[in-house]
């Protein structure tokens, strides 16, 4: 017995160790890895926070579960009753620890300088005080009647299951104790129903989200009611466990054991809360819905309808939205077109799609080279905005061949990608294949475009950091560092960034080894003490593990800024408590800021964090934790300011959501009068909703009616009255300088006929002449595939464009062979853009 006991107490010393070294290489890694980006004060306030918070949720549950578990538990020794005690408070602390960031959004919290129409409360309450009271509250609750549970099967284990036992068992000390706690809970519960009321601004209910006449009028004084019934009851409990609550009531003595009527007056209590609060707070708002709301509904709905509207384009941005009418004016003309060169001029014809399947044929150049996206973006060559479109040109290890995927290849050769390929969006060889810009490995510029060379000359391509890089790699070691594949030979570098940790002792190399479970990086003679580790290369799990409180947009873009290359990433601010804010199907928010754009070293790693929307409460939250992480935007380096953008994640939900709440009068909201949609395009037999665009174009006019000669970059998506199909509107979102972030909607006369996009497809393919040539392209081994089609504004008119691209059935090489121009109920396909323009507007004999 004694080798056993031994020999457990061994096994657990051993089991002890390994948790200790475990956690000690997690956490190393971890604080050498914010080291390595400046953030140490990022993960030190995520430490003191979470442990602080833990720790007090210890040494309070231990208070409550220790002293009840305690006094009940005779038998036991103090020593067992304290380990139960500590067991259940470990397993609280670690729940509320997860809460941390809750606590410290509560802390850091500032006034939004708007109220509730309900409560008239700061929205701040809502968005910070709220999530964190009804965490405290479910976090006491749960903690209470857990510690009631177990009080209760301490009692019946220690005295056993028999008749006489449980009536030893419910003495009066007993039922003191068990009406004590339950008391408690009942207290908590009506801090519960206090906290309830607030919920009601998130009510579904009624005609729209939020609180509507019967929450108002019903549920909310039903709801405070019930707290304080809530209260009375738990007074009503400590009440019997002062006086005593056993009922020797004659008629219970014939049918109710002793035991039993010590439970009914509790149980009384009990029920006639539960009722009351089922009549209460479910049964009368129901029929007030029923037999008051509904047969009134738009006339007592009507001020909800509106604080539904109001706050809802405040929760996701759109209360500044710029609407006005699109300008009425005379036909486009040759002439109009050739004072509009800058739009014509940067017509994107190439999709992502088919430019991402070109750029592999002909730029990858090994296997092991992916481009994992086609991104967009501008410059300014020559003096004038151009439209680019772009892959990096990233290393993916699980591309190198099986035999050569070895433990050193994967630590030290295959380190890092290299440059990027970046062709302009109009531009097409006779061939049908993108003229690139910036192509071939190193990164060269075209000689037929020498006035590109001093914009997007790459001094430093390699890519360390990437959407694809998921290996962790050493450098500066004693092994060759590939740096890319030359004709006949491969070109060695040293990586000579920043980037990763070092590494020069022994304990550090153990505690990444174990941490890692790769023994060898203990054993590796290629290791030196100038050999620094890279490791979280992959760039979303990097900004991610830095910054996990912000949503991210899913496509990050490479830009090319003084010979180096930089990663841009918008991320959100996003909130499901913004109250009477509609969610969006699918969505767990109804609060959204494009508050942040972060920028990261595509060969150093380093990301600089930057505030894009001081004025949303949330930002300035995060700010107030973290005050040395964020900088103002104004302090982004002004040549990479110009290639910030409007996200398309955000513009799909504001488009989305502005498609029924640019309807502002409740009449019209309540009978969807003027319900707009976003247009549809149909894909392999599936009409899914057109993407919104990135364009460079002239806007008819700015918001104050002036007539603009300035070309800019905008992200627009046209608008379609619900099941039908013209177009009713557009929506565009500005990108340059000063006018970043404004929302402009043009909305036609409805007097006025403007085919929309699926009208201009439909008239494509019922063309005899285009349908013709389609038909014939498709049964010669060859697949036609028809692209985005894209609507241009130009001063008073729309012109469509659509691609046409042809591709092999045996091999994905698409060439851009057509062009088709739409403009009113004329439709050509011709093989550039430039004729297809003639085609449209200029008689035939002057062509």
């Amino acid at each position: 017995m004694q080798r056993l006991r031994r020999g457990l107490f061994l096994l657990l010393g051993v089991g002890l160790g390994i948790l200790a070294i475990t956690a000690l290489a997690s956490f190393y890694v971890d604080l050498a890895w914010f080291a390595e980006l400046h953030a140490l004060p990022v993960l030190w306030t995520r430490v003191i926070a979470r442990w602080g918070l833990g720790l007090g949720a210890f040494l309070f549950a231990l208070a409550v579960t220790g002293s009840n578990i305690c006094s009940c538990w005779r038998g036991a020794t103090l020593t067992g009753a304290w380990a139960i005690a500590t067991g259940l408070s470990v397993f609280f602390a670690w729940s509320l620890s997860n809460h941390w960031f809750t606590l410290l959004l509560w802390l850091n919290q500032g006034p939004v300088g708007e109220s509730d129409p309900i409560f008239n409360r700061d929205l701040s309450f809502f968005l910070f005080s709220l999530p964190f009271w009804e965490t405290v509250q479910h976090w006491c609750f749960n903690l209470v009647l857990l510690t009631l549970v177990t009080v209760v099967l301490i009692y019946l284990v220690e005295l056993g299951l028999s008749e006489q036992r449980l009536t030893l068992a419910l003495s009066l000390y007993a039922q003191r104790h068990l009406l004590i706690l339950g008391g408690s809970l009942f207290l908590i519960r009506a801090w519960g129903h206090w906290l309830d009321r607030y919920e009601l601004l998130y009510s579904t209910r009624g005609v729209v989200f939020g609180a509507g006449f019967a929450d108002v009028h019903a549920t909310l004084p039903a709801t405070t009611l019930m707290s304080g019934v809530a209260g009375l009851t738990a007074v009503g409990f400590w009440a019997l466990a002062r006086q005593g609550i056993r009922l020797n009531l004659p008629f219970l003595k014939s049918w109710c054991p002793s035991w039993a009527s010590s439970l009914l007056a509790p149980a009384i209590l009990w029920g006639a809360y539960l009722g009351f609060g089922l009549l209460t707070t479910q049964l009368y708002p129901q029929l007030v819905q029923t037999f008051l709301v509904t047969p009134n509904e738009l006339e007592l709905e009507r001020p909800y309808i509106e604080d539904n509207i109001r706050f809802t384009r405040a929760g996701f941005g759109l209360a500044d939205v710029e609407v006005q009418p699109f300008p009425e004016g005379g036909a486009l003309t040759w002439e109009i077109l050739q004072q509009n060169q800058s739009t014509l001029s940067n017509v994107r014809l190439w999709d992502a799609d088919p430019l991402l399947a070109t750029y592999r044929q002909l730029q990858e150049i090994r296997p092991y080279y992916q481009f994992p996206y086609v991104n967009v973006d501008r410059y300014r060559i020559g003096g004038e905005l151009r439209q680019v479109m772009h892959a990096a040109r990233e290393l993916d290890f699980a591309q190198v061949p099986p035999a050569a995927q070895t433990w050193v290849n994967r630590r030290f050769f295959y380190t890092h990608g290299y440059g990027l390929t970046l062709s302009p969006v109009n531009v097409v060889t006779p061939e049908g294949l993108p003229d690139f810009f910036l192509s071939d490995i190193p990164p060269r510029v075209s000689p037929r475009y020498p006035e590109v060379a001093s914009v997007l000359r790459v001094e430093q391509p390699a890519l360390y950091y990437g959407e694809l890089t998921t290996t962790d790699v050493f450098v500066g070691a004693e092994a060759r560092e590939l740096d890319y594949p030359a004709a006949e030979r491969y070109v060695y570098s040293s990586y000579q960034g920043s980037g990763g940790v070092p590494i020069p002792h022994l304990w550090q190399r153990f505690l990444y080894a174990w941490h890692f479970g790769d023994l060898r990086i203990l054993l590796s003679r290629e290791l030196s003490s100038a050999t620094r580790f890279l490791y979280r290369r992959q760039i979303r799990e990097r900004i991610r593990r830095v910054m996990p409180f912000l949503l991210y947009d899913r496509d990050p873009y490479l830009v090319i800024q003084g010979g180096k290359l930089y990663w841009f990433f918008d991320a959100y601010t996003t909130s499901s408590r913004y109250p009477y804010s509609e969610h969006l199907p699918g969505f767990p928010f109804n609060y959204i800021r494009n508050s942040v754009k972060a920028v990261m070293d595509a060969y150093n790693g380093s990301i600089d964090w930057y505030i894009a929307d001081p004025r949303d409460p949330l930002i300035q939250a995060y700010a107030r934790i973290y005050p040395t992480l964020f900088k103002p935007l104004e302090a982004m380096p002004e040549p990479l300011r110009q290639h910030i953008r409007y996200p398309q994640d955000l513009f799909r939900l504001q488009a989305q959501q502005f498609a029924t709440y640019h309807m502002t009068d409740p009449r019209l909201f309540y009978n969807r009068e003027d319900q707009w949609q976003i247009p549809g395009q149909f894909r392999n037999r599936r009409r899914i909703p057109m993407q919104p665009q990135y364009l460079i174009l002239t806007l008819p006019r700015d918001p104050q009616g002036v007539a603009n000669h300035t070309p800019e970059f905008v992200l627009l998506s046209p608008y379609a009255p619900v099941n039908k199909q013209n177009m009713v509107a557009w929506i565009a979102a500005r990108c340059d300088g000063e006018n970043y972030g404004k929302l402009l909607v043009y909305e036609f006369s409805k007097q006025r006929l403007i085919y929309g996009p699926e009208q201009v497809e439909a008239r494509v393919n019922q063309d005899p002449l285009i349908s013709e040539q389609i038909s014939l392209w498709n049964q010669h081994g060859s697949r036609v595939n028809l692209g985005t089609l894209l609507v241009i504004p130009i001063e008073t008119s729309l012109l469509y464009v659509q691609p046409l691209y042809i591709e092999a059935e045996q091999g994905r090489l698409p060439q851009l062979t057509r062009v088709i121009a739409a403009y009113e109920d004329r439709v050509v396909m011709e093989p550039t853009l430039g004729q297809a323009l003639e085609a449209l507007f200029l008689p035939r004999g002057s062509r």
